[in-house]
């Protein structure tokens, strides 16, 4: 009497870690048997059972959840390819002024030298009046 309720006791624990199993997989099979009166109907697909694999069915807000975190994971790492590719784009602007740089010098002291000569004659040229700064740019 005590082994027959001991066989039944695992029994029906057996059953109902079964069924909580089958609560979470997708297959519709196993879960109509499950929900039958008779707990002898549980293993009658166990063939089934045993070769298909068991896959989670999570309700929308977990999937939601994962999907926003890789969407930010994928935002993050756009975001930094971004910023490498301003970064080498300022460093080449830089590198170019500084290329131009001694042009720049070496002409200012050439016309700088052309007008201390000609500033005793009387020449009217637009082009050598000297105006005040109104506007500086600044990169």
């Amino acid at each position: 009497s005590i082994e027959a309720a001991k066989k039944t006791m695992k029994f029906t624990y057996l059953a109902t870690l079964l069924a909580a199993a089958n609560a979470f997989t997708s297959s519709p099979s196993v879960i109509s048997s499950v929900g039958e009166k008779s707990l002898n109907n549980v293993f009658a697909d166990s063939s089934a059972h045993r070769n298909r694999r068991a896959t989670i069915v999570m309700d929308g807000k977990a999937n939601a959840i994962r999907d926003r975190i890789t969407s930010v994971k994928n935002t993050r790492k756009i975001t930094m390819a971004m910023k490498l590719v301003a970064a080498a784009k300022v460093r080449r602007a830089q590198d170019s002024v500084m290329a131009t740089r001694p042009f720049s010098e070496t002409l200012q002291s050439v016309f700088g030298g052309l007008i201390n000569r000609i500033d005793g004659t009387e020449l009217d040229l637009p082009l050598l009046t000297q105006r005040a700064v109104k506007k500086v740019t600044l990169l």
